[in-house]
């Protein structure tokens, strides 16, 4: 066991302790790995890299706190697979890192704050931006205070890494992303928390991009963003994969955004299964899109729901498919409490297949702002709308709602340019 006390580390909310962490981390590995413990304190914290057979362990009342000084952190050729992203404003600096390890840790009942609080904005409200509609993002978003200096990208990243665990460890203020998972495999996120407010733009919760191998247990996550997507942007990769043989379950989520995003990127999204789900608030529930900002062509088959009780959401469930393809898809036993009802759309070269709804309660809400006319057109006209999609089974689906709320919708199913679409047992206004 590797304390970091003994190689220098203090606590304190002003002075760096980043090079007595490394050190301990250093040796650690060095030695052929183990843990290398925090114990309880505050302590102020730059960029860290994680290294092969060792276990970051941070002791219940430990806290890292995130520089609020860039210069702290990581160079942006770091490794070779990092990025930022101008558009969002924010840079490809990270807090804790690790790159091309095995057998990586990162655990232990104390928590990191990623400084967001001083990196961010006020939020602003719909419409404040062409696509805001009010059903996402209802507490407004926020973006980086500074449009130049930016902020830190993803609070903690695992790139390339093979047997990765995350277990215990809470995630609050971040300024982006807190935990990011890309091209890993072997990867077990287990009792993590993740707490941002819910107006900060960008601050998913965990992203799993182009990995094999995953389990996801027992998370707690309230965020601005996204709380957990599937990607699979493989072009900065070394060694490109899909994402696959993923499996989620026994979560608890809140999304300014999506509680689950399916796409982003031009690869494999596939054989993945999410159950036993609860989100007490999202933009949209579950959101399957092949292409995103216009841009991507992701392939995505084989990613299913069951067991999702979803309360104060904008859509339940809503499939886009410009380029691309959705196929061999499965959403059962769910219950939702919505503004919005469940939209499919395949479009230009893209692909819907093989869809089936099953068992599918919706409870539409009273919507508190105007349905005006581009809110309207992003809701549509039906509560159950398909179009372009082939081979679909709608089966013991039912909606529930005041009288007044269903003037407002022309019908609760349509169907347009869809190919085998068969309708069994659905109670439907």
């Amino acid at each position: 066991m590797y304390n970091v006390r003994d190689y220098g580390a203090v606590p304190s909310t002003s002075a760096l302790s980043t090079q007595a962490i490394q050190s301990a981390i250093d040796e650690c590995h060095a030695n052929g790995g183990g843990r290398v413990v925090i114990p309880a304190g505050t302590y102020t914290v730059g960029s860290i890299f994680l290294r092969s057979h060792v276990e970051l362990h941070l002791e219940h009342g430990a806290r890292l706190v995130a520089s609020r000084d860039l210069a702290d952190y990581n160079a942006d050729d770091a490794y070779e697979q990092n990025y930022g992203c101008d558009a969002e404003y924010w840079r490809a600096k990270h807090l804790i890192i690790a790159a091309e390890c095995d057998d990586v840790a990162l655990t232990g009942g104390g928590s990191i704050d990623g400084s967001g609080d001083f990196f961010f904005e006020e939020p602003h409200f719909y419409p404040y931006h062409k696509w805001m509609t009010g059903y996402g993002f209802r507490h407004g978003i926020a973006f980086a205070r500074d449009k130049v200096a930016m902020r830190p990208g993803q609070t903690v990243c695992f790139v390339e890494c093979t047997n990765v665990t995350v277990k215990d460890v809470t995630l609050c203020n971040c300024p982006c992303w807190a935990l990011f998972l890309h091209g890993c495999e072997q990867v077990s996120v287990t009792g993590v928390k993740i707490f941002n407010p819910p107006y900060f733009g960008n601050t998913d919760g965990i992203d799993i991009d182009c990995c094999r191998y995953v389990t996801v247990s027992d998370c707690m996550i309230e965020t601005g963003d996204d709380a957990i997507t599937f990607r699979c942007s493989e072009q900065r990769l070394k060694n490109k994969k899909p994402c696959e043989f993923v499996t989620v379950t026994n979560c608890t989520l809140s999304s300014g955004a999506c509680a689950f995003r399916i796409g982003v990127g031009y690869g494999r999204i596939r054989h993945i299964r999410v159950s036993n789900i609860v989100i007490k608030s999202a933009g949209y529930a579950i959101n399957y899109m092949t292409t995103y900002s216009a841009m991507g062509c992701a392939t995505i088959e084989d990613v299913n729901f069951s067991g999702i009780s979803a309360y104060d959401v904008g859509f339940p469930i809503t499939l886009g498919c410009e380029r691309g393809s959705i196929r061999h898809i499965t959403l059962e036993n769910m219950r939702f409490y919505s503004l919005a009802g469940i939209k499919a759309r395949a479009a230009g070269e893209g692909e819907i297949s093989d869809l089936c709804l099953r068992r599918i309660d919706l409870h539409l809400l009273p919507d508190p702002l105007p349905l005006d006319e581009r809110r309207h057109a992003v809701r549509g006209d039906s509560i159950f709308s398909l179009q372009g999609v082939t081979d679909a089974t709608l089966t013991d689906l039912r909606v529930h709602a005041a009288p007044e709320l269903l003037e407002s919708w022309e019908s609760a199913l349509a169907h347009r340019d869809c190919t085998d679409v068969k309708v069994r047992d659905c109670i439907l206004p």
